[in-house]
């Protein structure tokens, strides 16, 4: 009985110290917007032409907590928000995509029709072992089979070159 008690005393210990912690909340990168708040843009910068330029207009407004950056109907929008990104509403486009102010990997690609967002930064594509497919993700790894012998040979099919982000791989 005694180690039942101790039992009960350790878990109530843990259960005291896990919900006293703070909770931890990842940060929005490049996502849509999905809230279902009601939350109004504090400001709607003009002339802003990259998610990054967009994200220097957070940094510098105090209220900030996170910005929506796209391309809708041909013109750059750049929104504002006193909110995590995680609450910003949806959007009537599916042009924009938001941040919190803290990303670190925030796009300086101008926007087009094709990539409206600006996250789109390479499109190569190639095949075979130890090559690369598109934004620099590698498929295969440089794998070989056989004694020795490389199947693939890291033949590129693409145009030659990456420029894509290699996302951390």
């Amino acid at each position: 009985m005694q180690s039942f008690n101790a039992i009960i005393a350790a878990s109530a210990l843990l259960l005291a110290t896990v919900s006293s912690s703070p909770i931890q909340v990842r940060s929005t990168c490049g996502s849509a917007p999905a809230g279902t708040s009601s939350e109004q843009p504090l400001s709607q910068p003009t002339g802003i032409t990259t998610a990054l330029a967009c994200q220097a207009q957070c940094d510098a407004n105090a209220s900030c907590q996170s910005f929506v950056f796209g391309l809708v109907s041909n013109v750059d929008e750049c929104m504002l928000y006193s909110v995590a990104a995680a609450s910003v509403p949806a959007q009537s486009s599916s042009n924009v995509i938001v941040y919190d102010k803290a990303c670190s990997s925030v796009p300086a690609v101008v926007p087009t029709t094709s990539n409206p967002t600006g996250a789109a930064t390479g499109s190569s594509s190639s095949s075979g072992t130890g090559s690369s497919t598109g934004s620099g993700s590698s498929t295969g790894s440089g794998s070989s089979t056989g004694s020795g012998s490389n199947t693939g040979s890291s033949s590129n099919t693409g145009s030659g070159s990456n420029a894509g982000s290699n996302g951390g791989n």
